[in-house]
């Protein structure tokens, strides 16, 4: 049985980011009273099926590309370990796409029944699906670009705060278009610890990140004012919408976080990073529950 190796390569720890930003989003329009317990159901089934999805792609990407390699710092990859085969990873790409679709495409319906509406989101369901497709497979994949990082915030951030927002209530608010943005850069920090782990790597085998672009130094840097730029969003959110006693509630994520960067910041070996992935993700799941109990507390 190959249980263990497709949960290995599925990467648990990456789902609470996809997640946090379903939450957030679902957790504004329950605040504005056009919660769908059932659109809730199916977004969160639909983003872990893509997260999944992108996860089986990256692993077969990597390995193609060379980059999963004996001098990478992190957990050593499914088909890497030979826990699975080219194949089979295929397979299991093909099965996630058909999924993603069949779930995805019933959330629409539920959501806008046949219209205009539901041809735009069937369009950028299509183009989530490339997305994590292309980031590591294929030639010339844009993850080995620099371009990793404006796809996290596209998809990551806007996709599924701004857009399980607009899929309940189908309007757009500011305050979603913020914290669209703060659970993207919080999202984006997440692939910059691991670009960071695995900069000597990368460079070696070609993948061309913006920490492999501009360096480790300036890799920490941004590192922290991501984490702080999304610090102030969120509190600027908070305000808009009136509540800014909320922000208590946020008070332990918020330290989580200060700390979380400044071990990124001040780290004199960044392969010793990997632990700050988890822990950051993590952060950015509890940052989303409190973030929710704050605007929905009276």
């Amino acid at each position: 049985m190959k249980i263990k190796s497709w949960i290995e390569a599925a990467r648990l720890r990456t789902l609470p980011l996809s997640v946090s930003g379903i939450i957030v989003g679902c957790g504004m329009a329950f605040a504005d009273n056009s919660f769908n317990g059932l659109l809730l159901a199916l977004l969160l089934a639909t983003t872990i099926l893509l997260q999944v999805l992108g996860n089986f792609a990256n692993d077969l990407g990597d390995f193609q590309h060379g980059t999963d390699n004996d001098s990478r710092v992190g957990p050593k990859r499914t088909l890497q370990g030979g826990g699975l085969t080219v194949g089979e990873m295929k397979r299991g790409i093909v099965i996630m796409i058909v999924l993603s679709l069949v779930v995805g495409i019933t959330m629409l319906c539920v959501s806008f029944g046949i219209s205009i509406g539901f041809w735009v989101f069937v369009a950028i369901g299509l183009a989530a699906i490339v997305a994590a497709i292309r980031y590591t497979m294929g030639r010339n994949p844009f993850g080995y670009r620099g371009l990793g990082d404006l796809m996290v915030l596209i998809f990551f951030g806007f996709a599924t705060v701004t857009g399980s927002y607009f899929i309940m209530t189908h309007h757009v608010t500011i305050d979603s278009i913020l914290m669209g943005t703060a659970i993207g850069f919080m999202s984006v920090g997440v692939l910059n610890v691991n670009n960071l782990r695995d900069c000597e790597s990368d460079r070696e085998s070609g993948k061309v990140t913006i920490v492999v672009k501009l360096g480790i130094r300036f890799g920490q840097i941004y590192h922290f004012v991501l984490c702080l730029s999304a610090i102030v969003l969120i509190a600027v959110t908070l305000v808009i919408e009136k509540r800014a006693v909320g922000m208590l509630w946020l008070l332990l994520p918020t330290i989580l976080l200060i700390m979380h960067s400044l071990r990124v910041l001040r780290a004199s070996d960044v392969k010793t990073l990997d632990p700050e992935l988890k822990k950051l993700s993590l952060t950015t799941l509890l940052m989303s529950v409190l973030y929710v109990v704050a605007i929905i507390w009276r």
